[in-house]
């Protein structure tokens, strides 16, 4: 039971990182080759920082998969440890899902599509940025899964403040874009955090 539970966790910790890694590459491209769609692109430093973080993903996860235990040496708490961190990284990889199938145009990086319309439902009404909300998930998972104290400073002091700088970036430039609508949704949906949706009203 220890074992499976052990191998179980890990399994799912390593497959999301790197379905997110993956996820976000073929994203890239095509957000690359369709860019003359494109009525708003926004690059600048924060982006520049922020664009480090899948390929640090998919390096950390590999340095983590090279220098992993076996399962047989597994203690019963890193075999608790490292179901409970697959299973945060699933929620993680599920928020990202969902906000693909929130929005089927999703693309990677900051801009603002011809036509575009505010999305503000699916994943998009619990909070405003669900899929950094997965990313940040799937890096904790990641640090839960194999206790990695290298991994849980990336997150902590990389990861999280370099999203926190790219949401403050994204959000100047959907102000810009659509004015009040998203200043109203704004207002209403919280950014990273779900809340009971009584409080929302």
């Amino acid at each position: 039971m220890r074992q499976a539970a052990f191998v179980v966790g890990f399994n799912l910790a390593v497959f999301c990182a790197f379905a997110r890694f993956g996820g976000i590459a073929v994203g890239a491209a095509k957000s690359w080759i369709g860019r003359r769609r494109f009525e708003v692109v926004r690059f600048g430093v924060v982006e520049a920082i922020t664009l480090l973080e899948p390929p640090a993903l998919a390096v950390t996860t590999f340095v983590l998969l090279v220098n992993r235990d076996s399962a047989q040496a597994a203690s019963a708490g890193e075999a608790a440890a490292s179901l409970a961190g697959g299973l945060v990284a699933l929620l993680g990889l599920a928020m990202c899902v969902w906000t693909v199938l929130s929005w089927r145009q999703l693309f990677v990086g900051h801009g603002v599509l011809g036509g575009q319309q505010l999305v503000t439902g699916g994943a998009y009404g619990a909070v405003r940025h669900p899929v950094y909300l997965g990313g940040v998930l799937i890096w904790a998972g990641l640090s839960i899964c194999f206790l990695s104290l290298v991994a849980a400073a990336i997150t902590l002091f990389y990861v999280v403040p370099a999203y926190l700088l790219y949401i403050r970036s994204e959000e100047a430039m959907m102000l810009e874009a659509f004015g009040e609508e998203y200043s109203s949704y704004r207002g209403q949906v919280p950014m990273l955090l779900p809340r009971r949706r009584g409080r929302r009203a």
